[in-house]
């Protein structure tokens, strides 16, 4: 188990897409597995619906996260790797710019296969 994750944690190192989070490294420390990702300053789109859009967002907007979700999506499938827990409390949003990053929230949700 504990090889899996490391692993994943250094598959997640390799990832080059733009709407997919990157790791810079991984380290663990006191049998505990650290993984160092850049922060997400626009927090994940349940937050910002939550917060700033009660009702929902627009069609529009809904379209485009998918289509960039989908982007990421394609590119780990392309490239052998499944995300098995997409949902908007996974897809991050660097800042609030037309970027959407879909992130690996745990280990135990992401799950590579070869």
């Amino acid at each position: 188990m504990q090889n899996n994750i490391m692993r994943e944690a250094q598959t997640m190192i390799l990832i080059d897409h733009p709407n997919v989070v990157k790791a810079h490294c991984s380290f663990t420390k006191d049998q505990t597995l650290w993984v160092i990702m850049p922060y997400m300053a626009g927090g994940s789109f349940l937050h910002i619906m939550k917060s700033v859009h009660p009702t929902g967002f627009e069609e529009a907007v809904i379209a485009t996260v998918l289509r960039e979700v989908l982007r990421g999506l394609e590119y780990l499938h392309h490239h052998g790797h499944i995300h098995r827990d997409v949902k908007v409390n996974t897809q991050l949003q660097p800042a609030l710019v037309p970027c959407i990053w879909i992130a690996f929230r745990s280990f135990s949700d992401y799950h590579i296969d070869k």
